[in-house]
């Protein structure tokens, strides 16, 4: 038996857990790349969710706007609320929960970005504030 067999077990153990806890960090990435505060606080006001998705397969240059306006024209989406990162491949949008439910909307998303060849995983909604105290308030 090898020495190398061991240590490539555990070298290959390694990279599969920082892949696994990069993972978190990507989703938040995508979400911070689409977070607009005035956005998400006009439309908590409204009591109308945020849906945040990341998506998947081509993006061309200049098709972020193309998406916003495929986004805003979902029944329930509010119109102005949409966000897309092409950097970072994610998608923000608020809708109107008296209008639709989160899986009409995630349906109807899928189904007209699939013409782009484009699919969509959703990644958390945010229905209230996050509730963020400064460091000096923290507890121990």
């Amino acid at each position: 038996m090898s020495i190398f067999t061991p240590f490539a077990a555990l070298l290959m153990l390694a990279l599969h857990s920082t892949a696994i806890l990069a993972c978190g960090h990507c989703v938040e990435d995508k979400i911070a790349a689409v977070y607009d505060h005035a956005n998400v606080m006009q439309a908590l006001e409204r009591k109308h969710p945020i849906a945040f998705f990341a998506i998947d397969g081509p993006l061309a240059d200049g098709t972020g706007r193309t998406l916003e306006t495929l986004a805003e024209s979902v029944t329930g989406v509010d119109k102005g609320s949409t966000r897309v990162s092409m950097e970072s491949a994610a998608m923000a949008v608020a809708f109107n929960p008296e209008r639709t439910t989160f899986a009409k909307v995630q349906k109807a998303l899928e189904r007209k970005f699939s013409g782009k060849k484009l699919t969509l995983q959703p990644l958390r909604i945010m229905d209230k504030p996050a509730q963020l105290k400064p460091a000096s308030q923290r507890q121990d």
